[in-house]
């Protein structure tokens, strides 16, 4: 009754390390996938960030434009208006 016993404890013991062994290199692949999707999420994040400022300079260069044409027409619309001055 004895060795059965034992046979039981040793059948828990080696079960209980194979599946340490499984969680382990499973924890392992996990680790290299979140690597991988960690670097994939920066790099989107870089590319957004490029994008957001390059559409911030468009939207400032389109205001300064529009404001150049605006003081230009103000001032051709002076100069009608005032051509003795």
């Amino acid at each position: 009754m004895q060795k059965l016993y034992f046979i039981l404890i040793g059948s828990v013991f080696i079960l209980s390390i194979l599946f340490a062994i499984i969680i382990w290199r499973q924890t392992i692949k996990f680790e290299k996938k979140a690597l991988v999707a960690k670097k994939a999420k920066e790099e989107y994040l870089k590319q957004l960030m490029l994008e957001q400022e390059e559409e911030k300079r468009l939207a400032e260069l389109r205001l300064q434009e529009e404001l150049q044409q605006n003081l230009e027409q103000e001032l051709l619309e002076e100069n009608t208006t005032n051509p003795n001055t």
